[in-house]
């Protein structure tokens, strides 16, 4: 299955992700404090960086997981 990009948040700092959506879940667990804020995932980078911005204005990015 193909990966897709998730917006996620930890103490209001965003990030995008890439993960098979079946992952996503474990990762969320490993990664305690993240949530996904996106109710569906993008399917390229460019797409989930422009909600990511629409979400959180004039934020910067982490670096992706």
């Amino acid at each position: 299955m193909p990966s897709k990009f998730y917006v996620v948040q930890k103490s209001g700092v965003p990030a995008v992700w890439q993960s098979d959506p079946q992952r996503i879940l474990r990762l969320l667990k490993q990664k305690i404090g993240f949530t996904v804020i996106s109710d569906t995932p993008s399917d390229t980078r460019a797409d989930a960086l422009i909600k990511l911005r629409q979400l959180f204005p004039g934020a910067r990015p982490t670096k992706s997981n």
